[in-house]
């Protein structure tokens, strides 16, 4: 360490490859036992040094991204806009026009959005495949209702029958952020079975 503080200066701060590698590898895995199709997608708002995207990409992870910075980063890395999940609660036009040129998945959060989205793929004559994200309470945790539509109260159902309505973009997934440094696992258990819950509503009600 030394002597890597005398070639760089100070602060300094080291990534281990062989660490980020297998962690990777244990979470696909333990997933994958489950899941057969699951798809991680590394977070760049946790990290987007390109040095440290390029090993999660190698191994297969595609990219989630909260800017127009960020995506611009993962295009420029070699992600296709197929493998981009674009989060967040701000998409200029600019940037809602190259993910949805690129195929890339991108997640609602507003309504507001979702007219802007509309009108980006009007102009492009697209219909692109969206998703909308969620707040909900969930036992044990902090409301994180300043973003998505939430579940309980019907704005969620709302926002799809929104989407539905307009039948210019089509709904192909369901985002939700429940905080951050939640280490429960219930939280996460209680999470997915009202995920699940509400795309089995989607599809009996609308074939979605």
């Amino acid at each position: 360490l030394s002597a890597l503080v005398e070639q760089h200066g100070s602060p300094l701060f080291v990534f281990s490859e062989k660490t980020l590698v297998d962690r990777y590898r244990d979470l696909h895995g333990a997933l994958a036992r489950r899941w057969s199709r699951v798809q991680p997608a590394w977070s760049y708002k946790t990290n987007y040094l390109d040095a440290v995207c390029r090993v999660f990409h190698r191994e297969g992870a595609w990219a989630e991204v909260v800017s127009e910075m960020e995506y611009d980063k993962a295009r420029h890395l070699g992600v296709p806009g197929a493998h981009i999940i674009f989060n967040g609660p701000y998409k200029p036009e600019s940037a809602l026009a190259k993910a949805f040129g690129d195929g890339a998945r991108v997640n609602m959060d507003h309504f507001d959005e979702i007219q802007r989205a509309e009108q980006v793929a009007a102009d492009l004559d697209l219909r692109p495949k969206v998703g909308i994200r969620l707040n909900m309470a969930v036992a044990g945790t902090p409301p994180w209702s300043r973003f998505g539509f939430n579940l309980e109260n019907g704005q969620a159902l709302d926002a799809v029958k929104r989407l539905v309505a307009g039948g210019r973009l089509e709904l192909a997934g369901l985002h939700c952020h429940i905080g951050t440094f939640v280490q429960d696992v219930e939280a996460y258990r209680e999470e997915a079975g009202k995920l699940a819950t509400f795309a089995n509503e989607l599809k009996a009600r609308f074939g979605i």
